[in-house]
C-alpha cells in the first residue's frame, strides 16, 4: 500500500509536531521540530495570520509587502467571512449577501481597490445615493443631532464614559426627538448594525456619524460584487500560504515567538502572530499563557448584530430602497427584476434558524407588493459567517476597545471590531493595517 509522506509521518508519529511551512516557508528543519519547547531558531520574519476574512486577507497581503513571511490559517472551506457575493445561475444577477456598502470618505477600501483595478459604483437606486437622511428629522432635531455630534468628540473621557451608558435611542428619546423620528433613524441603524439603537452605546453611535469612516455618508458599491476583493488578495498569496477547514486549537507563547495547534494535530511556528478573528471565536482557543484577565472579560462583552440577506426575483420591485414589512427590515433593488432583501436582529435569527420553505414563505409574505417569484440565494452555503454580522458596543462598554487591540507579546489582534468605527469594511481593513505595523 502506498503512503503519502503525511501518511507515513502520522505514522511514525512525528506528523504532529513537524512545521507545516514547507520548502520556502519551513521554519525549522524537521528534527528540531519534535521538540516540546519553541526553538529560537525561528526566523525574525515570518508571521501566522488567524482568520481568512477581509481583515485576516488584507494583512497578509501587507505583510508580503513588508517582505514578511506569512501563513493563513482559516477554519472554514472559503475565505472571505462575513463578505459572500452570490450570483444568480440563470440571470447572471449579482447580490452581496455580507459586507457590501463602501463610503465616499473610507479612503483605505478606496486606494485598495484602485491597487486591484476594482471598479467602485454607486448603487441603482433611482438616484438615490445614501440611507442616511437628516432631511427627514424636524429643523430642530437636525440641528440638535449636529449639536450633539461636535460635542462628542470634545468630551474628557469621564464624560464619554457616562454617554456611553445610555442606548442612543434613549438619549436622542430624551433630547426631543419624536417617536417617528426615532424610528426611521432606528431603520438605517438596524441596515448597517444588525440592531436596534435601543442596544447601542450613544457614544459609539455619535461618533460613527461623526466619522468619515461610517455608513452615514453618500455609498458606493464594488462591481461584480464585493467578494471580487477576496479574490484579488489571494492572487496576492502563494496557494501554499493559506490553510482552509483547519481551525487554530491552541496558541503557545514564549520570548522565542508564537507555536499554533491546528484541529489536524498540525503545528504551525512563527515569530510573530496576527488575530482577526471575531471575539467568540477567540474566546474558542486555549491560550498557553493564558490571556489577560481583562481582555477575556472584554471578549466576552462584545456582542454581534444579526443580518440575512436574500436575493429575490419579482415581478414589479422598487426603484429606491423601501422600508420592509413583516420579517423583512429593507428591500433594495438589485438590478432588472431582481431585489435584495435585508432583515436583522431577531428577524435574521429567525430566517436563519426557520427551513427551507418556512424561510421562502416569510420572504415571499413580507415583500408580497413587489409581486415575488423565487428565492435565489435560498439554501445557499454560508460557511464563514461566524454566528453574527457585524459586531456591537452596547451601553457600558467603554475602552473596551483599546482592551481588545492591545497586543499580548507578539500576539496582535485586528478585525472589524477593533477599529475607531467598527462595522464596516474600512474597519476591517484599517484594523489589520494597525496591526501590522506592530510587526
Amino acid at each position: 500500500m502506498n503512503l503519502t509522506r503525511k501518511q507515513f509521518l502520522k505514522k511514525v508519529g512525528i506528523a504532529a509536531s513537524i512545521p507545516y511551512f514547507a520548502g520556502k516557508f519551513s521554519l525549522l528543519e524537521a528534527q528540531e521540530s519534535t521538540k516540546k519547547t519553541l526553538s529560537a531558531r525561528i526566523l525574525a520574519n515570518t508571521a501566522i495570520v488567524l482568520g481568512g476574512g477581509l481583515s485576516g486577507m488584507y494583512a497578509a497581503h501587507l505583510l508580503k509587502k513588508k517582505g514578511i513571511r506569512v501563513r493563513v490559517i482559516e477554519g472554514s472551506s472559503r475565505l472571505g467571512g462575513r463578505i459572500l457575493s452570490f450570483q444568480d445561475p440563470s440571470s447572471g444577477t449579482i447580490a452581496d449577501l455580507g459586507g457590501e456598502f463602501i463610503g465616499e470618505k473610507q479612503s483605505i477600501i478606496r486606494s485598495l481597490a484602485r491597487e486591484f483595478g476594482i471598479n467602485l459604483v454607486s448603487p441603482e437606486w433611482n438616484g438615490i445615493s445614501a440611507l442616511w437622511d437628516e432631511t427627514r428629522l424636524s429643523e430642530k432635531s437636525r440641528q440638535s443631532l449636529e449639536k450633539l455630534v461636535a460635542l462628542q468628540s470634545k468630551l474628557p473621557p469621564e464624560q464619554i464614559e457616562g454617554l456611553d451608558r445610555i442606548s442612543f435611542y434613549r438619549y436622542l428619546r430624551y433630547q426631543g426627538f419624536s417617536e417617528g423620528e426615532l424610528e426611521d433613524l432606528d431603520r438605517v441603524i438596524k441596515c448597517f448594525y444588525g440592531d436596534s439603537s435601543r442596544n447601542i452605546s450613544s457614544h459609539y453611535l455619535l461618533a460613527s456619524i461623526d466619522s468619515n469612516k461610517s455608513y452615514f455618508q453618500k455609498l458606493y458599491k464594488i462591481e461584480g460584487g464585493a467578494e471580487k476583493l477576496i479574490h484579488k488578495l489571494k492572487e496576492s498569496l502563494e496557494e501554499d500560504e493559506i490553510v482552509l477547514s483547519d481551525p487554530a486549537v491552541k496558541v503557545s507563547t514564549s520570548s522565542a515567538g508564537v507555536q499554533v495547534e491546528l484541529a489536524s494535530g498540525v503545528i504551525l511556528r512563527s515569530k510573530h502572530l496576527i488575530c482577526t478573528l471575531p471575539t467568540y471565536a477567540v474566546s474558542d482557543i486555549q491560550w498557553s499563557p493564558g490571556l489577560p484577565r481583562e481582555k477575556i472579560f472584554a471578549l466576552l462583552r462584545v456582542g454581534y448584530g444579526k443580518i440575512q440577506k436574500e436575493l429575490i426575483q419579482t415581478e414589479n420591485p422598487p426603484l429606491s430602497p423601501q422600508e420592509g414589512n413583516g420579517i423583512v427590515d429593507w428591500v433594495f433593488p438589485t438590478g432588472g427584476k431582481y431585489v435584495t432583501t435585508l432583515s436583522s436582529g431577531g428577524r435574521a435569527t429567525s430566517l436563519n434558524r426557520s427551513p427551507s420553505e418556512t424561510t421562502r414563505e416569510l420572504l415571499m409574505r413580507s415583500i408580497f407588493p413587489y409581486e415575488p417569484k423565487t428565492v435565489s440565494s435560498l439554501g445557499i452555503k454560508r460557511e464563514g459567517f461566524g454566528k453574527g454580522a457585524v459586531s456591537l458596543y452596547t451601553p457600558s462598554t467603554y475602552g473596551l476597545k483599546e482592551i481588545l487591540a492591545s497586543s499580548v507579546g507578539n500576539i496582535h489582534f485586528a478585525g472589524e471590531h477593533l477599529a475607531d468605527v467598527p462595522g464596516t469594511m474600512e474597519a476591517a481593513l484599517s484594523s489589520a493595517f494597525r496591526a501590522v505595523t506592530r510587526i
